[in-house]
Parts: structure tokens; sequence; C-alpha cells
């Protein structure tokens, strides 16, 4: 254990100089070796350098990977969550975690035992106590650094309380003789009340903006809606199976202090352009991309139609699910016989949030015609029922469906094409916008009992997608709802405003609903083509059946009582005999 810790200091010190290393300019030094405690903390830029280690480690997986035996995150959330299937199958980092057979102790996914990154937080907030003081020191820079490490050392915590429940509290620096080496799980509401104590200390010492320049650094509205996010977990039946009026309460005055900021707007940000659009004032906390330094592969994998499609495409498909969550441009849900709903035309006149998250058959995508037919008969000139991208089809749609949400669309066209396997694309991954935070407070106010915040709020997000206000500007939302309709509309508002945005799957586990939503078989629309006829987007010219996805056949979808707390990783119970494992796993 002394050997193992000495190493992981090693590395850990390693990791921070060649950070520093790769940036001499700013710290202005000849040689690395000759870097001393003052040098460090004395500059503020090479102090900001050592956090910006933390951000490398900290930063939310979006795009890209992160989590142990969930090999590519991206694809994985989609799946595990019902909103997507893959085009094939048999691909093993979705069927793992969705039918459970990477659900056991020695190989289970979402494993984040981060006290390498944690001591990295500790070792910093510590030192700047006593060389960079408060007598000494600039207060505002001092405040930002702080605000910015409490933050990310209250972000890993909440990580792994959402994975694990309780785990050990450590708040300095371990030497090998530390007894906290060994220490015991800390209760779950201790460790929320660690979580909440840093991020309200880091609402209070960060800045509201930090300036052109510094994009995806942490600000106090990033803090403030993290302790949102946080206090709407512990409220919820996962983790307060009995109901608790105060921690509502406290949870909905948690998402009001956010949105009383008046720092972030819907207005004039079209849904979905927060991802295009890096500047926009929905975002509230995004992890920055640069095309040609630091890129992901959202589209290679994700990429409708054969001819631009490459390496992994196709491999989050939106199932039927999803897409029956969208209401009517008047914002009834299809299944109300008076939304004008029409099975034969399914697409038309639907709220615009489907066509700005899902390519439907016939729409065009990059300015080029997507079809999601099903494919009959030869690849020949005169057969316009032969569909390359259809059900089934190699690099075809897995469900009927594409995504389109977080897609970069002018890749298609690009001259050179330059995204492929992993690569090419500089979209930020948006952790944090407006709308989350909006949804927290009704669905908080509603629990309290007060629906009339829940009818506003969904009306706003409703009204920047384009819906119809409607009789009584309920924007389809009946009028009268109980608490319990009404947390059903705040359920079904989160599943298509933040569908692919990583959210719903802890969503389904903290209201207590995996064990019946992720259970049930997902289903795609099987598309045939009427006549032999070109190719239109007319709705009509087409019939609509829907079935249980070839993925979940193969898969069963599993989901066990167990899963809502996965185990801590075996390797930390073999090292520290005083970690309890979760009750279920042992």
């Amino acid at each position: 254990m002394k050997r193992t810790q000495k190493i992981l200091l090693m590395l850990i010190t390693l990791l921070a100089l060649n950070t520093i290393t790769s940036c001499k300019k700013v710290l202005d030094v000849k040689n690395i070796s000759a870097i001393d405690q003052g040098d460090v903390w004395s500059d503020p830029a090479a102090m900001q350098l050592l956090v910006n280690v933390i951000y490398a480690n900290a930063e939310p997986e979006g795009f890209g990977t992160g989590y142990s035996n969930l090999g590519r995150i991206n694809f994985a959330m989609g799946a595990m969550s019902g909103e997507g299937r893959p085009s094939y199958e048999f691909l093993g980092w979705t069927n793992g975690p969705v039918n459970g057979i990477s659900f056991n102790v020695a190989s289970a996914p979402f494993q984040r035992w981060s006290y390498s990154t944690i001591r990295l937080c500790n070792d910093f907030l510590t030192k700047i106590e006593t060389l960079y003081p408060a007598q000494t020191s600039n207060a505002e820079i001092r405040n930002n650094l702080i605000g910015q490490v409490k933050f990310f050392r209250a972000f890993l915590y909440w990580r792994m309380i959402q994975i694990y429940g309780g785990v050990p509290i450590v708040d300095k620096v371990l030497n090998e003789s530390s007894p906290e080496l060994y220490g015991a799980r800390n209760t779950m509401e201790e460790c929320f009340q660690f979580v909440i104590k840093d991020l309200k200390e880091a609402g209070r010492l960060l800045p509201l903006n930090v300036g052109s320049g510094n994009r995806g650094r942490i600000t106090r509205g990033a803090a403030l809606g993290l302790l949102s996010r946080v206090l709407i977990y512990r409220a919820s039946p996962m983790y307060s199976p009995t109901p608790n009026t105060q921690y509502w309460q406290e949870a909905s005055d948690a998402a009001k202090a956010v949105l009383d900021l008046n720092v972030y707007s819907l207005n004039n940000v079209a849904f979905g352009s927060w991802f295009l659009n890096k500047d926009n004032a929905e975002t509230i906390w995004q992890v920055e991309f640069v095309k040609g330094k630091r890129m992901h592969g959202w589209d290679a994998s994700q990429m409708a139609n054969i001819p631009f499609a490459v390496g992994d495409a196709v491999n989050t498909c939106p199932t039927q699910e999803l897409v029956d969550a969208f209401p009517m441009n008047n914002g009834k849900a299809i299944t109300d016989a008076t939304s004008g709903f029409n099975p034969n035309d399914p697409y038309v006149n639907r709220d615009p949030r489907l066509r700005a998250t899902v390519v439907t058959n016939g729409e065009t995508f990059g300015g080029i015609p997507v079809y999601s037919f099903v494919s009959e008969g030869a690849n020949v000139a005169t057969n316009f029922k032969y569909n390359p991208n259809g059900l089934g089809m190699s690099y075809g749609t897995g469900t009927g469906y594409f995504m389109r949400k977080a897609m970069d669309e002018s890749l298609v066209t690009a001259t050179p094409r330059e995204y492929n396997y992993g690569t090419g694309s500089y979209t930020n991954w948006v952790e944090m916008r407006l709308a989350e935070i909006m949804l927290y407070y009704a669905e908080a106010e509603n629990e309290l009992g007060r629906t009339a915040p829940a009818y506003d709020i969904i009306g706003k997000l409703r009204a920047r997608a384009g819906i119809a206000a409607g009789t009584g500007n309920t924007y389809g939302i009946p009028l009268g709802l109980s608490k319990e309709d009404m947390r059903i509309a705040i359920q079904n508002e989160r599943f298509i405003e933040l569908a692919f945005e990583n959210k719903r799957y802890w969503d389904l586990k903290r209201w207590k609903l995996a064990e019946v939503v992720l259970n049930a078989p997902t289903h795609v629309a099987v598309i045939t083509k009427k006549n032999n006829t070109p190719l239109t987007s007319n709705g009509t010219d087409y019939t609509y059946r829907y079935e249980v996805s070839r993925h979940d056949i193969s898969f069963p979808p599993v989901f066990q009582q167990k899963y809502y707390y996965l185990p801590i990783p075996q390797s930390q119970i073999l090292l520290n005999p005083k970690l309890e494992q979760n009750p279920l796993w042992k």
C-alpha cells in the first residue's frame, strides 16, 4: 500500500509538471527542474495551470470517454437510458450495460474512484493558504482559484455519490501513515453536506463572468447550478425514500438563486444551437473543444447517410419511445384525441424540438435528404424502394431514425472531410444550461404542492421551441393538473428537452423509475414505401408500423434493484478492509 501511494504521488507530480512544462512562456522559466514552490505560488498564471490539471482530470465526459467498462460513453449513455439504440444489435459497449451483463462487482460500469484528483484539490487548497495567503495576495485572483478547486472537489464527490452513495470524505492531503488511507465510508447525508458546503463556498468566491478567452471556465452560475442539481437529487426518491419537504424547499431555493442571477436567458437561443454557438446566453457550464487541438468524434459516431458515414457511424439512433414523447406543435400529446396527430403522417405538425433532435424519414441533414424507410429489392436505377440507409442496413438506422442533436451539419459537405474515428469535431460539450435549472425549479415547486411555477417554466421552454400558446396560454399542458400528473408532465419535458445530454439515465434512477422504464424493450419504426416512385419527403407516401428493436430482442434490457447503487470497485475493497460494499453486491 505504501509503495502504491508513493508511485501515485509521483505520477500526480509528473502530470502537474508536464502541464507546466507545456506552458513555459507563461511561466517564463529556463528549466523545469529549477521550479520551486516560490516560483509557482507567486505567479497567478502558474497557479491557474495547476488548476488546469484538475480541469483535465475532473471535467465531465460528455462526448468523450471517462468511465471504465463503458468504453465509448457518448454511445452508451443514450442506450442505457432508452433514448437510443445502435444501428447494430451486437455492439458490446451498449449491450453489456443495457442488459446487465457488465453489472458485477469486478467489472461494473461507472467505476469512478476519484481520490487521486481529489488529492490534487486538497493539495492546492492546503498550499494556497500558506504560500499565497489572503493577507498578501490579490483577493480576486485568490478567490477565483479557490472557487474553481472547491467546485471540482465537490463535483468529484458528487459523481461518486451518484454511483455508490456514501464514500469516505478526505479533505486534506494524506501521507503514508495517515489513518484516513483506511477510512470507512461516510454516510450519504454527510457526503451531501460536504458537497453542499464546498459549492456554497465556491458560489461566494467565483465571479459571475470570466471574460472573453476563458470559455469553459467555472463561474458562480456553474457552482450554484451544480448545487441546484445536487439538492434536487438529495430530495428525490432514490436518496430520500420518505418525502422531505425541507429538502424540496432547499432544492427550489437553489434553483431560484440561479434564475435570479439574471445572467442566463432563453431569449434568441434557438433550441439546440448552444452546441454550435459557444457564446450563447443559455449555457452555464461547457467543456471547451478547439479545432485542431482538442477534438471529439460525436459526428463520426452518429453521421447519417452512407456517403458521409465514417468509422463508428450510426451508433445512437433515437428510439420510438423518444419520438413519441414529443407533443404536437399545439403542445398536446400525440395520445390526445384532440391533438391533430395523424398516424399516417406522424412527423407533420410536431413539436419543433423533434426535428432539432431527430432526423426523420425524408428530412434533410446538411441540406441533403435522408431516408430511413426499409430497403426492398435490388440496388438498380429503376428501384426507388432500395435504400442503403434504411432500417437494418449497413451504416443504416437501427430504429428508423437518425441523430441530429449536437451534430455539426456543416461537416457533411466540408472539404476535406476531417471527422473520423473519435476526432474531427469541435462542438463544445454543454454540461449545464438554463433549461435544466428551470426544470429543477419546476419539479421542486410541484413537489411542494405549487403547480403554477411548473406551468410557467414548461410554457417558457415550449414558447422558445415554437409551440403555440393555445387556450389559457398553457402550451398544451391541461389546466388543473394534480401534483402527480404535473410530475409526469415535468418528467416528460425533461425527456425531450434534455435528450442525449446525459441526464436521462440518472433522472430515471433518482425518480426510482429505472426498474420500470429500463426493463421495458424499446421500439423501432418500420417505414415502408407504398409505391416504386421517385423519392419524396411526403409522409403519406409511406406506411408505418412499430416493433421491438432487434437490439432488445437479442439483448433484452435488464435493470435490477441493486443497480441503483453500484458496487465500490473491488480493487478498493481489497486495499481497505474498512470499506463496506453496497449491501446487494456482497
